[in-house]
């Protein structure tokens, strides 16, 4: 190792090993054997490989603030710590991206992206100390992942080293593509199967305005309940954080905010976007809050004062180091219905075993984070804690919930994973595990608990489609038909947000298939006005191995890390590793309005690209967060259509005309149309798109390579752009489109096979996935996964 690393390189002192032996758990391990501080990814490639060669375990690390020990090392193992991999390279501005080493810190991202109106949306408490390499390893989530989601979310592709120290990619890091997803494997996997050594990353536009409320409830019940009745009016803030009394206390005794400690909970409630829309909706919410039970609901007057009230929320953990010498702290899950009932079984519980309980809550998710104090020294003290703990994640995980929602397995959770994983879905976790890492020395004893755990039953497969509307979700069988869901979902001013809305023998623009199309094959023809790509609405999986075992991954919750991630990586598999049976789907808040804009345009103007940057940049920024645009270019006719959503004011739809006058002034308006959203199938008729829009059963996508400056692929004469996932489509057939990798999905109306990886991911570990969820080969597939020996 000195060879590789030099002597700077690596660290052997006993003061080293101490400090890097540890994370921000109260947990412990062994005395590692070395420090290894890599700088290249060439010098962690080597360090793995020398480890591989002794057969000496290596635990990765990045700034040790897990809480859940999965950085903590064994008994003469290396830590890999990747700090010194912290290059940023620069921000993609046009495709919202940039790419980054592992030991970069989060909000370091934002703060690089800052200049183009970008941010990194994960925003862990630590996220000024924690890095995006332990973000990657834990999917860490924060509380502005109620509207962008958790890490996974924003995760284009990742590079990394398996076990022998060959590097690899997870694909292409394209905003979507077709395959087993290997970077849903690997995130959240907790260092267990590779180790990352880049990552692409996905950048949100920085809203316009944002305006923080901070409520104080004298009724813990008030409080809790509140969340449930503002997203169920079809509010859509970017965080709803939450602590409890005895959290306030400790806060404000930490660092004297000014905020009473006669209440039961404080609420801070965020929205951003346009000035008028935060506007709008921040009085709604006011407005709820205190009809809910809030006694009074504060809102920040600035920039500086917002920032005050998140720090109460941020350093909560932080303070309650005052309360007791140890405290065991949890991030279970349950969905957003059973959030009140589980938050009144915690005071039982803390009554029950005699303990002190703080609190604090990822509210607007179902993500509660229960601090339980003890002394460590006094051992009474600690059973009693770790009994009120184990019983607080036993009864998160009776209401349909997870154990961990974004802390990780690591050692903390070993004995509760079992509670909610069945065997089958334990076994194939096993199998991966050795086909990854056939040694098992990378980050060994973490996430995966013992093979002869007593495992869970397998939660009973969906038969019919069953909407849980208090918590945002809708379960349905594999043959379930999206449209009706979506019927049934809109009649309520919610949606499954992939944009599909009408049923039919056509494959074009606006249509979808059933539950088990959708999850094969994400969506072989582009998506109207789609929020979301197929897996990011995708919470629960039943599914079916080639030789008959039934199995489910992730649960009905909206942040799950509890295991490996099947629920994804399988979605868009094209059905060749296993059969998906059922699914649960998160829900959204429809928008008011639908509308469509027909435009005529000259496209041989020499300022047609630049225009058509302006209007797809500016269509990318109004994003509502539930649903996206879409811009239709027919060259034949001469004919731009948009269709968008909003509200029907006059600062928002109102104004979308000369919105777009100011950024194409030679666009001719030729229509205008605005429906009720939940009618905006209406739209889609023969007076509105063309027949090849509607009616084609070929469709090929584009999706841009990192670092394309090409705004759209220039060989197609009609296209459709959908804002999410940022793909273009064309029903011709274009395969060589330079700057863009183009996937014929859809061929005369039947899906087409998965494409073949780029050389850079690995060929003989996609197969060897392969083998283990289809041995026999029943399920089929294209003869680059099927054929090989996948211990190549």
């Amino acid at each position: 190792l000195r060879l590789i690393l030099g002597r700077e390189g690596l660290l052997t002192d006993s003061a080293a090993c101490v400090v890097y032996g540890r994370d921000s758990s109260h947990l412990t391990g062994g005395r590692p054997l070395a420090v290894a501080l890599p700088q290249t990814v060439e010098q962690v490639a080597d360090v793995i490989k020398a480890c591989a060669e002794a057969g000496v375990p290596l635990v990765c690390r990045g700034t040790g603030t897990g809480l859940s020990g999965g950085a903590i090392p064994s008994h003469g193992s290396v830590v890999l710590a990747t700090s010194r991999l912290a290059w940023l390279d620069p921000v993609d501005a046009a495709g919202c991206r940039v790419r980054t080493g592992p030991g970069v810190l989060n909000d370091r991202v934002t703060a690089h992206s800052t200049a183009h109106n970008l941010h990194f949306a994960p925003d862990p408490s630590s996220q000024s100390v924690a890095s995006i390499g332990g973000n990657v390893a834990e999917n860490a989530g924060g509380p502005h992942c109620l509207r962008h989601g958790v890490t996974l979310q924003h995760l284009l592709g990742l590079q990394w080293c398996d076990a022998r120290g060959r590097s690899w990619t997870t694909g292409r890091s394209l905003s979507t593509e077709r395959g087993f997803d290997l970077t849903s494997l690997l995130c959240g996997s907790e260092g267990t199967l590779a180790v990352v050594t880049a990552a692409d990353l996905s950048l949100v536009p920085d809203p316009a305005e944002v305006v923080t409320l901070l409520a104080f409830f004298p009724n813990l019940d008030d409080a809790t309940g509140s969340v449930v009745n503002l997203l169920g009016a079809g509010l859509l803030p970017v965080a709803v954080e939450m602590i409890d009394q005895s959290m306030l206390r400790a806060v404000e005794h930490a660092f004297q905010f000014g905020f009473p400690t006669d209440v039961e909970a404080a609420m801070i409630c965020e929205f951003a976007g346009t000035a008028k829309e935060v506007e709008e909706d921040s009085q709604r919410a006011e407005s709820l809050l205190v009809k809910g039970g809030a006694r009074e609901v504060r809102r920040a007057a600035d920039q500086a004062e917002r920032l005050e009230l998140w720090k109460c929320r941020k350093k909560a953990f932080g303070a309650v180091g005052r309360l007791a010498p140890r405290y065991v702290t949890m991030d279970v899950v349950v969905p957003l219905g059973e959030l009140p009932r589980l938050v009144r079984q915690i005071q039982v519980i803390k009554t029950k075993h005699q303990v002190e309980i703080a609190t604090a809550f990822h509210a607007g998710d179902g993500n509660l984070h229960p601090g339980v104090h003890y002394d460590h020294k006094n051992e009474d003290e600690s059973r009693r804690a770790h009994a009120a703990a184990d019983e607080i994640i036993r009864d998160a995980l009776d209401r349909g919930g997870s154990c961990t929602g974004e802390h990780g397995v690591g050692l903390e959770k070993l004995h509760a994973v079992p509670w909610q994983i069945d065997r089958e879905f334990a076994s194939l976790q096993w199998q991966i595990k050795n086909l990854f890492d056939p040694e098992n020395l990378l980050n060994p004893g973490k996430m995966l608990p013992p093979v002869e755990s007593p495992f869970a039953p397998l939660k009973p497969l969906p038969t019919e489609t069953v909407f849980a509307w208090d918590s945002l979700t809708v379960s349905a069988p594999g043959e379930a038909d999206l449209a009706e869901i979506q019927a049934q979902a809109l009649a309520r001013g919610l949606w499954l947000p992939v944009g599909v809305f009408k049923a039919g023998p056509d494959r074009g623009l606006g249509t979808g298939g059933s539950v088990a199309d959708l999850i094969n094959h994400l969506q072989p023809q582009p998506g109207l006005l789609a929020g979301c790509g197929a897996r990011d609405a995708l919470l629960e999986l039943w599914s079916e191995t080639g030789d008959g075992h039934l199995f489910r991954g992730g649960a009905p919750v909206f942040k799950n890390v509890a295991g490996y991630d099947f629920t994804h990586a399988l979605c868009g598999s094209g059905g060749c590793f296993a059969t998906p049976r059922a699914a649960t789907f998160q829900l959204r808040p429809v928008p008011e309005m639908g509308s469509i804009f027909k435009f005529t345009t000259d496209f041989a103007d020499p300022t047609f690209t630049a225009r058509l940057t302006g209007l797809l940049s500016f269509l990318t920024h109004r994003s509502s967060g539930t649903a996206a645009a879409n811009c239709l270019l027919d060259e034949a006719t001469g004919t731009v259509t948009i269709v968008t959503s909003g509200r029907n004011r006059d600062w928002d739809l109102g104004r979308l005309p000369t919105n777009l006058q100011e950024i194409w002034p030679e666009l001719v308006s030729s229509s205008e149309h605005l429906v009720e959203f939940p009618q905006v199938a209406s739209l889609l008729t023969s007076e509105n798109f063309p027949a090849w829009a509607l009616h084609s059963g070929s469709w090929t996508s584009f999706a841009a390579l990192p670092g394309s400056k090409a705004v759209y692929p220039t060989g197609p004469k009609q296209l459709i752009w959908q804002g999410k996932p940022r793909l273009w489509w064309s029903s011709d057939h274009h395969h060589s489109v330079q700057g863009w990798f183009s996937d014929t999905c859809l061929e005369s109306g039947e899906v087409s096979p998965l494409p073949e990886p780029v050389e850079t991911a690995p060929g003989d570990l996609l197969r060897g996935l392969k083998k283990i969820f289809d041995p026999d080969n029943i399920l089929g597939g294209p003869e680059w996964l099927t054929g090989g020996d996948h211990g190549d």
